[in-house]
């Protein structure tokens, strides 16, 4: 391993109003090393990185880049010293093509022209060379999957050809094939001297990768350490300050296996989506399981009225209903947490408190006059029962770590009293100590009688939260398994059409084929 050190950073602090960030951070790295950074979200390791990425400047320390003192004013001057970046959430520009969007600022050249034959070529070759052979260099952004917009943000770093790269959360979108693709990417790097600042709460791949680890908790650097001198467990304890057993969630016994809230019957959408056909009980969690892309967030984009399906049926408590708008989902005392919070999920130039309150106004009204007690007092309620890291309610929620805003989207619609939850994603880019929060919340609501659709692409989380799983492959349903039937590799061998003969007779009467 090359020892030699590319970047230090010396006794950096930040502070934004009402927050400080950063308090005097020395962390150094090295070439051709693979340098995690872990902690909770709001422990300061994307204010971190976009001081590095010249997003903006710190208030005090020093940035050593090749044993000179230096101050990147831009991300474009950080670029042209060799200083990539991929961000957490995508900074792509969704009308421009995929190529575009890859060599923007960068371009090759003939004469005074943009090279559009040279920059396909190379668009493609660097796209081939992650194994994305389903994105094409000439596809605009914004007809591509969340996961298929993160590859391309890791190809627009690698197009740099940096010398230090940072990654914040690039896997936590990708199905495993394309973790694997990455997985591999990074090696080839780091052999060739590439230097790696890695940010990811999937603590088995940061175990994985790394040459060092460094940890974060409110701001301030608990260790640096080599990833050899550190347990798992011990990092968890670093990075939350606390043990998290006793968040352990106890055993789900409240389903009333009698009373369905939710059928949905031969449900379809052109080129979504094909005879989907299910049903959730009341108190019930029901998992569904697939790659990414399969299909799972359109039908539930449909049952919420976002996309209505073309055809098919939903009978809410023993009626069909018509939903053909979000407003009409809410109505009928249903809530969703979408997957792309920042996008369907929040009203980032609001508040916290109004993105809370939101759907909730009319409560809060006297007599059509608002009453600011009354929503100041929902709002604190919720920040104080779901621990949500705001120095106030007025805060704009764009200032929140992902963790907080996914907390604030799911207070609310525990303000509605929903009686049907929709979860996509629910812990996507949410640090351990959060997610065993959110982990707990939802087996309470659930046992309090709320009915929760859960997707998730993690399938330890899958398996741990779900009463049944609903395996979707192509925009079909391939089987739906019992809670003593859920199995990593029974669930993959579903959502890859790869199904074995492996399951007992019992279950096999219980699974429904499509």
């Amino acid at each position: 391993m090359n020892q030699t050190e590319i970047l230090r950073i010396e006794a950096l602090s930040k502070s934004f109003p009402g927050v400080q960030a950063l308090t005097d951070i020395t962390i150094s790295f090295k070439q051709g090393t693979v340098h995690s950074i872990l902690g909770e979200n709001g422990a300061g390791k994307s204010t971190f990185m976009n001081i590095v990425y010249g997003v903006y400047p710190g208030d005090t320390g020093k940035l050593i880049w090749h044993g000179k003192e230096t101050v990147f004013a831009s991300p474009l001057e950080a670029q042209k010293h060799g200083i990539a970046m991929i961000h957490q959430e995508n900074s792509l520009i969704p009308f421009l093509s995929v190529m575009d969007n890859i060599y923007l600022g960068h371009y090759p050249k003939k004469g005074a022209f943009i090279d559009t034959s040279t920059l396909y070529k190379q668009a493609k070759a660097l796209l081939e060379e992650l194994n994305i052979y389903d994105i094409s260099p000439t596809t605009e952004v914004v007809r591509l999957s969340v996961a298929q917009k993160q590859l391309v943000e890791i190809v627009k770093a690698l197009s740099l050809k940096p010398r230090l790269i940072m990654m914040d959360e690039p896997t936590a979108a990708l199905t495993q094939t394309e973790t694997d693709a990455l997985m591999k990417i990074i090696e080839m790097l780091r052999k060739n001297g590439v230097t790696i600042v890695y940010v990811s709460h999937r603590l088995e791949e940061v175990f994985d990768l790394s040459d060092e680890i460094s940890i974060l908790r409110d701001g301030k650097l608990v260790r640096t350490v080599g990833k050899d001198d550190i347990t798992i467990d011990e990092a968890v304890r670093d990075m939350v300050g606390r043990d998290l057993e006793k968040q352990e969630l106890v055993a789900h016994t409240q389903i009333k296996q009698d009373e369905k809230i939710l059928e949905v019957k031969n449900f379809s959408k052109k080129d979504k989506f094909h005879d989907i056909s299910f049903d959730v009980k009341k108190g019930e969690v029901l998992g569904f399981g697939g790659l990414v892309g399969a299909g799972r967030s359109e039908i539930m984009e449909a049952i919420f009225g976002y996309e209505p399906a073309d055809s098919g049926e939903i009978w809410l408590k023993g009626k069909k209903i018509s939903i053909k708008h979000p407003s009409m989902a809410v109505a009928a005392k249903m809530g969703m947490v979408p997957e792309e919070r920042k996008e369907k999920g929040l009203f980032l130039r609001l508040s916290v408190k109004e993105n809370m309150n939101v759907v909730s106004y009319k409560r809060f009204k006297r007599f059509r006059l608002l009453k600011k007690k009354l929503e100041n007092a929902a709002a604190q309620k919720y920040v104080d029962m779901l621990s949500v890291k705001t120095p106030t309610i007025e805060k704009r929620i764009l200032e929140l770590s992902g963790g907080n805003q996914q907390k604030a989207i799911l207070a609310r619609w525990m303000q509605t009293e929903p009686e049907l939850l929709i979860l996509d994603e629910p812990t996507h880019g949410v640090d351990v100590g959060a997610k065993a929060e959110i982990y707990k919340l939802i087996r309470e609501m659930a046992d309090s009688g709320v009915s929760i659709l859960l997707i998730s692409s993690e399938m330890p989380e899958l398996i741990r939260l779900s009463d049944r799983i609903v395996i979707i492959a192509d925009g079909r349903l391939k089987g739906v398994l019992d809670k003593h039937e859920m199995d990593q590799e029974v669930i993959m061998q579903y959502a890859t059409n790869q199904v074995k003969n492996k399951l007992g007779q019992s279950s096999k009467k219980n699974i429904q084929e499509r």
